[in-house]
């Protein structure tokens, strides 16, 4: 596989420019549409968001159903921190609660799902930004119907199609190196989820054939590589399919998790003899995998003891591995995200600008991208010096530009 610059920038766009829009390009009428968008991103109710804009509950109503033509937009931009361009634009295309695989969502309210979902919608609308200006590596996800199953069942299990996944990606069964590096190769989009909203752990969707994934970065590298591994599975095995919450649904994505990233064949050929924890904490580094995902794969291959698999979750979880991953390795960044911000800012695009350019708070995008990217490429213009170019993303892409 190539590495994912090559497959970034070796056919980009010729125009970087056609697509740049000007303030003309912005509907002049108010957006009753894109008002409830932005409540609902703040998690705010229509009595709460009346009491701060200092009206009542039904004028709130009577904004968002359109039965007001001049709503006092400075005001409810100040109160809901989004740029007043915003409640101008265009109708923008809702991710849906029945399009989405989320991990905790038993856990959430109804108002914390519409958060999320809001989040997901605005930062898709950068997903088309990069989609409009650069050619990154086309969608390579396989569905259902391409894996390979048993010959005694219609449809792969769960381990079946994370070894035909590993198959036809040509990955052998050996550790995959750079999880977000590969599923970015292979077309999906990740993004982060904002701090106040990391109860999800993440979730993911297809968006007109575009595969999402939306996770919380400031989790150990190791559970970040398996919750995308989990997504990976529900894109593949689950695309169209409503989940309704049903618990078969995320048991069957960490089951695919669990064979994707720790291959049956690859691992029990290391293994050789009695196993101890000493050796689970040799072989969770070489999986890049945690402590307690490495015992239960274990587990399931039969490897260990019910006896052994209890007592080491025990003395795991008394050692901070339940919540934590200590001496883990380093979080992976993300390849596109860096060199499409990279050649951005080249062109003049900071992230302030394209904030702007899409009518969308600066923080929301922001948030996307810190714990995915390096942090200067993503820090406010004003706490920096202008001429500042981070040096990682300089020689990453130094030799990359666009095909004239």
């Amino acid at each position: 596989m190539l590495p994912l610059h090559r497959l970034i920038w070796t056919a980009m766009m010729t125009n970087r420019h056609r697509f740049m829009s000007t303030v003309s390009d912005i509907p002049s009428d108010f957006n009753p549409h894109r008002l409830r968008l932005a409540r609902e991103r703040r998690g705010l109710t229509k009595e709460s968001l009346g009491q701060l804009c200092g009206v009542s509950r039904r004028a709130v109503t009577d904004w968002e159903s359109g039965n007001v033509e001049s709503p006092p937009v400075g005001r409810i931009a100040d109160v809901l921190n989004f740029p007043a361009s915003f409640f101008y634009g265009e109708d923008i295309d809702e991710v849906g609660e029945g399009a989405v695989s989320f991990r905790a969502l038993s856990s959430m309210t109804p108002r914390q799902v519409r958060r999320v979902l809001t989040h997901a919608s605005l930062v898709r609308s950068f997903s088309s930004w990069i989609d409009k200006r650069y050619a990154t590596p086309p969608v390579d996800v396989p569905s259902i119907e391409e894996l390979t199953a048993s010959v005694y069942e219609a449809e792969p299990s769960p381990v079946e199609a994370a070894d035909s996944v590993r198959a036809i990606w040509t990955l052998g069964v050996k550790p995959v190196r750079d999880m977000l590096a590969l599923v970015e190769s292979r077309g999906v989009r990740v993004f982060g989820l904002p701090a106040t909203d990391r109860e999800v752990d993440a979730f993911s969707f297809w968006f007109e054939d575009r595969p999402f994934v939306f996770l919380n970065a400031s989790k150990s590298a190791e559970r970040v590589r398996f919750d995308l591994a989990h997504e990976l599975g529900h894109l593949c095995m689950h695309r169209n399919v409503r989940t309704n919450r049903a618990r078969r649904f995320e048991l069957d994505a960490n089951a695919f998790a669990s064979a994707f990233l720790m291959p049956k064949a690859g691992l029990l050929s290391q293994i050789v003899g009695k196993l101890s924890l000493g050796d689970v904490m040799s072989l969770k580094k070489f999986w890049r995998v945690s402590a307690t995902a490495m015992v239960r794969r274990l587990h399931q291959l039969g490897r260990i003891t019910d006896w052994q698999y209890r007592s080491w979750m025990i003395e795991l979880s008394g050692k901070g591995f339940r919540s934590s991953e200590p001496d883990g390795q380093a979080h992976e960044q993300s390849a596109l995200l860096r060199q499409v911000l990279g050649l951005a800012r080249e062109d003049g695009w900071r992230v302030d600008r394209i904030s702007k350019e899409l009518g969308i708070p600066r923080s929301d995008l922001s948030e996307a991208l810190i714990g995915l990217t390096v942090t200067s490429v993503v820090a406010p213009t004003d706490a920096a010096d202008p001429d500042h170019v981070d040096r990682t993303s300089a020689r990453s892409s130094a030799s990359l530009r666009l095909v004239q």
